[in-house]
């Protein structure tokens, strides 16, 4: 009788809200048919789920890490340990658990000093999605909240005037505590950008970093006391983080004696030196490019080159659907809210369209054209209008990833087109996410927002059947 194959795999995405779950999903169902054993923890936004015991990986002929964050693997010491991008774990599932269970994946020895990166997901880009991910609550939380105290002052006739959205005690209310969560979207990204580098003593030199970025602290010199903002808080992040791993080098050739004060008064002590020097030396040149962005977006607004960049930005979101461009695109997004401008709100109402377009006008094509799409996909369409609806791109990735080049391009041209139409309408979003149900917080213009959300999924749709009836066409002339 042949031993039962057993495996255990970690599935997480910069966002925690849908790939996670999307290749967790995968990766059991494919174990599953196979006639494997298979148990994923999912580390989402919510946290880390069904996490994987000491036995369940003491157990495990392998392990399958499907990250695009970082994952601490020191738990899986003297364990075969196959790691991918997440999106592997929903395109290849098989191909990886056929690994695994052919023996083709190498033992995994931790070194002891910090939490490894999966190798194939890239350092720049996993440590500032790491930052990312971390950072995403702060911001969705504390900008809904700002965008509360708008609405309310707005229902109350209390808009306009430089203190709207604080005239209403309650307006007030919702104002302080959603600024209390946002200012610290810069410090938590920072602080964990370095924390993804090097491990817990980077978490100190990042977020302190962060605070020096927000806070715009200098010498003293000209020009100084100017915030560098989401621009220096990836500064402190990256260069906080490095500055840790050199010192944890040189700390390495002190006396042994020595290593029980290293990580509580050695590391923070030269890495708050450090990076305070860092930040102080370079936030006025980091502010100057802050502001002048800031300046710039408002003259593109005026000048009427908005609407572009706009379009280039809701296009982006269609792309990858989750991927590197999209999450370009949406961490500019959220970056530029800092500066809290109409130009920076605009640019997030853009985004978060443009992510919405492609899930509804799928759902709409296999809704009127049932014709196209296999009992499969049908059967599965429905869904998208929830998740399309709520901001989730990701649901589109299975239409994607069967016809990318039917799917994609028809999605770019609708949600670019949405992302166009919003800033022609002057639509300004001051929440990063939420989807319609943060609609509502839009000041005075979400029927506008409704309507280039309907134009550019009405439009997404027509180009998919068009792109899917050309397709067939050749398909059958081959």
């Amino acid at each position: 009788m042949s031993k039962e194959i057993k495996i255990v795999a970690v599935t997480a995405c910069p966002t925690g809200i849908a790939h996670t779950y999307m290749a967790a999903e995968k990766l059991e169902q494919t174990a599953k048919d196979l006639g494997y054993t298979l148990k994923c923890e999912t580390n989402g936004s919510g946290g880390a789920k069904n996490v994987l015991t000491a036995q369940d990986i003491a157990e495990a002929d392998g392990v399958i890490i499907a990250a695009d964050i970082t994952i601490n693997l020191a738990r899986f010491d003297g364990k075969p340990v196959l790691q991918c991008k997440v999106a592997d774990g929903i395109h290849k599932a098989e191909e990886l658990i056929n690994k695994v269970v052919n023996k083709e994946v190498p033992v995994y020895s931790h070194k002891g000093k910090k939490s490894d990166t999966p190798a194939k997901k890239g350092g720049v880009y996993g440590h500032l999605m790491n930052g990312v991910s971390h950072m995403l609550p702060f911001v969705v939380a504390g900008g809904i909240f700002i965008a509360i105290a708008f609405l309310i002052d707005t229902v109350l006739g209390n808009a306009g005037g430089g203190d709207f959205g604080t005239v209403a005690p309650a307006a007030a209310w919702f104002k302080t505590m959603g600024g209390l969560a946002f200012n610290l979207m810069v410090p938590i990204l920072a602080g964990y950008i370095a924390m993804s580098i090097a491990d817990r003593p980077g978490l100190l030199v990042g977020f302190v970093g962060g605070l020096l970025a927000t806070s715009g602290a200098t010498f003293g010199l000209p020009g100084g006391d100017i915030p560098s903002g989401f621009l220096g808080g990836l500064l402190a992040g990256f260069a906080g983080g490095y500055l840790m791993l050199g010192i944890e080098k040189v700390c390495d050739k002190m006396p042994k004696a020595l290593d029980g004060i290293k990580p509580v008064l050695i590391y923070p002590l030269l890495g708050l030196g450090g990076v305070a020097v860092i930040m102080c030396a370079v936030n006025p040149f980091m502010g100057m490019i802050n502001s002048a962005m800031s300046n710039g977006l408002t003259a593109m607004a005026d000048a009427g080159l908005m609407i572009p960049l706009c379009a280039l930005l809701g296009g982006m979101m269609a792309i990858d659907m989750g991927g590197p461009f999209n999450k370009a695109a949406y961490v500019f997004a959220t970056g530029m809210l800092a500066l809290q401008t109409d130009a920076a709100y605009m640019i997030m109402a853009a985004v978060m369209i443009g992510g919405m377009v492609p899930p509804i006008a799928i759902a709409l094509a296999n809704t009127f054209f049932k014709k196209l799409w296999s009992e499969e996909e049908r059967k599965n369409a429905p869904v998208n209008y929830i998740m399309g609806l709520s901001f989730i791109t990701e649901g589109a990735i299975p239409y994607a990833a069967a016809s990318p080049l039917t799917v994609i391009p028809a999605c770019i041209i609708g949600s670019a087109t949405a992302g166009a139409l919003s800033a022609v309408f002057g639509c300004k979003l001051m929440a990063p996410h939420g989807g319609v149900f943060v609609f509502a917080t839009m000041q005075g213009t979400w029927y506008w927002y409704i309507l280039a959300l309907v134009i550019g999924a009405v439009l997404g749709m027509l180009m998919l059947v068009v792109f899917k009836t050309i397709g067939s066409k050749i398909s059958k002339n081959k």
